[in-house]
């Protein structure tokens, strides 16, 4: 059954969303959950391009590794052998993507590399020191006022669906900074005046701006009713260095958080996996789920086009387009068609055929020298035709049942951002 692969966990509401869009339109989509693996069957096919999960036949042509964790996955009481379970399950998981024409999920740029291609593009980035001793940190910034964050996620999964958050927050020079040593490694930057936060959603090639108020940078998560959200157009500096970030970092989908600073961008971070429900919510839009599944639809329909057999789109399909921007579903105008059920054979990959050396090497060679194409040039090579790998990423916390030891007790099921 060809179908878009979502790896993630069961309370991904994001992704919940775009799978019931994209059902609408006849596109099959199969979820592999972290945190429902207890009893799971799997087998890969690497030879057929296929992977059978809990007794169905997939073929997958896009595979998204979103919020799927290790962490998530239930043990069975002994240490070492949890332990073992969780590291083979991120590994098999990690590979899965080379089973489909395209994948999202497997580049992660942390944020030395971040603000390195910011600076490289001429987009401004906060002064930033990563450091065990953070007051140190602010004598070498020179600056009274700093942002002290994780250097990852905003969370940590000790035990399986119980997570503890760390969040950002902005020290003053009136706050002391912890200077025992060694310590953990955090982010500190300079804090940075601004007239506007920015959070902007690309989705291979869309680009969707919310500018969002909040007092502290962890209300998000521990005072959801203090945070505003509206969606806005964005001023062309800030709709152009994200799209110069989203191509040199070769993501289809990221967040981007920037802070607007007398009309030029500040460009924070971007995040591969961020959540958009939150801002959505609050903004009353459902532009970035749309944008996302017309996304998975597009690569989903490229990855038929390229490796399932003919015969993929019988009678009967509909208009995502029509659909997404309306509401409803009708016939399909000509060039926009979606299947509307995908389910031929599973493709097999073409085995190796021997031809001749009279075939494959003779003629050629005549042909190119009668077209002055000199032998071992790139033109004289034969290309293959070979499906485009794409790359995003990186878990920024997950979903999930509210913790009793949080660092700072917050909702699990608000926004990872």
């Amino acid at each position: 059954m060809p179908c878009v692969l979502l790896l993630s966990r069961s309370r991904d509401e994001e992704l919940a969303a775009v799978t019931r869009l994209l059902g609408r339109v006849g596109v099959t989509v199969a979820r592999v959950n972290a945190d429902e693996l207890a009893d799971a069957d799997l087998v890969v096919d690497p030879g057929r391009g296929a992977v059978r999960f809990d007794g169905t036949w997939l073929a997958p042509t896009v595979t998204w590794n979103r919020h799927f964790s290790p962490y998530a996955i239930e043990g069975a009481g002994s240490a070492a052998r949890d332990l073992f379970r969780r590291e083979s399950w991120q590994a098999v998981v990690a590979q899965l993507a080379a089973l489909s024409c395209m994948s999202l999920g497997a580049r992660r740029p942390g944020l030395l590399e971040q603000q390195e291609l910011a600076r490289w593009h001429g987009v401004a980035t906060p002064r930033t020191v990563i450091t065990t001793d953070p007051g140190l940190a602010r004598q070498l910034l020179g600056t009274a006022q700093v942002v002290v964050k994780a250097t990852d996620q905003h969370f940590v999964e000790a035990t399986p669906g119980l997570l503890s958050g760390v969040f950002p927050a902005v020290v003053t020079g009136r706050q002391p900074l912890s200077a025992s040593r060694p310590g953990i490694p955090v982010i500190v930057q300079e804090y940075v005046e601004h007239q506007a936060e920015l959070r902007v959603y690309y989705v291979d090639g869309e680009v969707l701006g919310f500018e969002v108020g909040k007092q502290t940078p962890a209300d998000l998560w521990l005072a959801a009713d203090r945070v505003t959200v509206r969606q806005v157009p964005l001023p062309d500096p800030v709709s152009s260095a994200t799209r110069s970030l989203a191509a040199g970092f070769k993501l289809r989908f990221g967040a981007y958080d920037f802070l607007v600073r007398d009309g030029a961008p500040v460009f924070l971070e971007v995040n591969p996996d961020g959540d958009w429900r939150w801002a959505e919510g609050k903004a009353g839009t459902r532009q970035v789920t749309t944008a996302v599944a017309r996304m998975l639809r597009r690569l989903h329909r490229e990855a038929c086009a390229r490796g399932l057999p003919a015969g993929c789109a019988p009678p009967g399909s509909l208009s995502l387009l029509r659909f997404l921007s309306a509401g409803e579903a009708g016939p399909a105008p000509p060039g926009d068609q979606v299947p509307a059920d995908c389910s031929p054979p599973l493709p097999r990959r073409p085995a190796a055929r021997q031809v001749s050396a009279r075939r494959s090497h003779r003629q050629p060679l005549a042909r190119n020298r009668r077209m002055g194409v000199r032998p071992g040039s790139r033109a004289a090579r034969r290309l293959t035709d070979r499906c485009p790998t794409t790359w995003t990423g990186d878990c920024d916390g997950q979903q999930h049942r509210r913790s009793a030891r949080s660092v700072s007790a917050g909702r699990a099921d608000l926004p990872r951002t």
